[in-house]
């Protein structure tokens, strides 16, 4: 076998024979119902192994986050009007207000990050996790993950749990996963992303993260919000010719940036897309800050329809580090200088563009190396917008 078709772990023969092995057609099931032969097919209550089922409890533990953090929202003001708990829960949202650990990842409980949970969580659908390099833990990292899809599931496995060991694939790294800053202001709810390291995507984050020195690294899922407006079933449609943002930040602080693919991520939700109404979704998520793309999955109890993802196979492949310091000898001029250089001086942004394109092209290879083996399903080949 080449060097270009490496294969992945868990490659679909061998996910033929694996507990938790993607059900043939779900997705199409709507289009075409006849794929399935008898009730059975649809209707999964009885006779499903145990294991399965504690799979399926963790993967919906974080796809029903939004709806819990609606109910954290209600009982907080339920709290506040009860004359026994105002007091508490109002100093404990003094707090939130006040908190830093969403910027420093300081409450993360490495207990927690290795829950079994998380293994149970990736076992779903199932993933796997492999390096096209080894990484040096004396250096420091951004991690670019690539596509969004609806959830982003192959990102919370590799960075903000254990689910895939990364700790053990790369020992002395310590990552964080970072998402938007709205997350950390539901009471109740944020205290279980602290735990698991993860952090807000603003600047102060990587400041605090990457000024930490060798081992340090912060994961972010470049696309973001607009991206998932895109997610298709056999597509990657990635938004980042325009994403630069994590690019400064890896100058500014001298780390290497590592494209990061997850084969799959698009496949596990089926997704509409409506013309219509795509004009809405984009003012929606402009202002208020996520994406709202029409989509299903499975259910608890059946594998035809739902808010669960589909059990189809994910693999997360990490790229070879992009070391800006490498590229050009300014970069180590970045830190003394700030980032008002990088986005204004003629040179900076001259840096960042250099930078930018050496990490798009690697992002580029790491997709064409794998393609073949990790992502055989694909309708067309990856898009960069």
């Amino acid at each position: 076998m080449s060097e270009e078709e490496t294969p992945c772990d868990g490659t679909k023969d061998e996910l033929a024979e694996m507990p938790g092995t993607p059900e043939a057609g779900t997705a199409s099931f709507l289009a075409n119902p006849n794929e399935f032969t008898s009730v059975a097919d649809v209707i999964s209550i009885v006779r499903v192994p145990w294991e399965r089922r504690l799979q399926t409890a963790a993967v919906a533990s974080f796809v029903f986050a939004l709806p819990f953090t609606m109910a954290c929202m209600l009982v907080s003001g339920l709290l506040l009007m009860n004359p026994f708990t105002t007091f508490p829960m109002l100093i404990y949202l003094v707090v939130i207000y006040n908190d830093t650990a969403q910027h420093t990842g300081k409450r993360r409980s490495e207990w927690v990050r290795g829950w079994k949970w998380w293994k149970h969580f990736a076992a779903y659908f199932p993933m796997s996790l492999r390096s096209d390099a080894k990484l040096n833990p004396d250096d420091k990292f951004v991690f670019g993950y690539h596509p969004h899809g609806i959830i982003s599931v192959g990102a919370l496995a590799t960075f903000g749990t254990d689910g895939l060991d990364f700790s053990g694939v790369f020992p002395g790294i310590d990552v964080h996963l970072v998402t938007l800053p709205t997350n950390f202001r539901v009471p109740f709810l944020r205290e279980i992303w602290l735990s698991l390291g993860i952090c807000d995507s603003s600047k102060k984050t990587f400041k605090s993260i990457l000024s930490r020195g060798s081992g340090s690294a912060i994961a972010v899922v470049v696309g973001g919000a607009a991206e998932s407006l895109e997610s298709a079933p056999g597509t990657m449609e990635l938004t980042l010719c325009n994403r630069r943002g994590f690019v400064r930040q890896a100058i500014l602080y001298g780390a290497c940036l590592v494209p990061v693919v997850g084969f799959g991520e698009t496949d596990v939700f089926q997704t509409t897309q409506m013309p219509a109404i795509k004009s809405i979704q984009e003012r929606l998520q402009k202002y208020m800050g996520f994406a709202v793309p029409i989509f299903h999955g499975r259910g608890v109890f059946n594998k035809a329809f739902g808010l669960l993802p589909f059990r189809r196979s994910v693999h997360v492949v990490v790229g070879t580090p992009v070391d800006p310091a490498k590229l050009s000898p300014l970069a180590k001029l970045a830190a003394e200088k700030g980032e008002g250089w990088l986005c204004k001086d003629e040179q900076g942004v001259k840096l960042v563009e250099l930078v930018h394109d050496a990490y798009m092209e690697e992002l580029q290879k790491v997709y064409d190396r794998h393609k073949n083996v990790c992502y055989p399903m694909r309708v067309k080949s990856m898009v960069i917008n």
